[in-house]
């Protein structure tokens, strides 16, 4: 069993998801495509607190996900509270990689783990960006808070 309070401070971005009735499928549990969605609203949380100090607040710079993938631990069924925990891993030259975890209320425990790859473009030529010492600094910034 893991505590929550423990998962809640191993990440600097969380954010809570209610599991939804209709996220199910047919053998009653939540759908693995389901999963992704969770970890795109914790990496779009995460971006936010990137664009509020001002990177992506200009809109040339444009974040892609690049890859990603999950590993399903435990199933998960409705009513279920939810923890998603997203941070950086490494810093690439034209991007970054991130890991998630989803945690249940319900079961205490880890239920599901991924990662992904973002690659920055340059929203008027289409070209891959190199990550600018500002944003390599809100990263630092945003991990050194967990």
């Amino acid at each position: 069993m893991t505590d929550r309070e423990d998962f809640l401070g191993s990440f600097p971005v969380t954010i809570e998801i209610d599991v939804q009735w209709g996220e199910m499928d047919a053998f009653g549990h939540v759908n693995n495509v389901v999963y992704l969605r969770y970890f795109e609203s914790a990496r779009i949380a995460y971006m936010r607190r990137m664009s509020q100090k001002g990177v992506f607040d200009t809109g040339q710079i444009i974040p892609v996900l690049a890859e990603t993938a999950c590993r399903y631990r435990r199933p998960v069924r409705y009513p279920d509270r939810l923890i998603v925990g997203c941070t950086i891993t490494e810093v690439h030259e034209h991007g970054f990689s991130q890991e998630y975890e989803i945690y249940s209320d319900e079961q205490g425990e880890v239920v599901a783990t991924g990662v992904g790859r973002i690659v920055l473009l340059d929203k008027r030529s289409q070209q891959k960006s190199l990550v600018a010492p500002e944003l390599h600094s809100e990263i630092k910034l945003i991990e050194s808070s967990t």
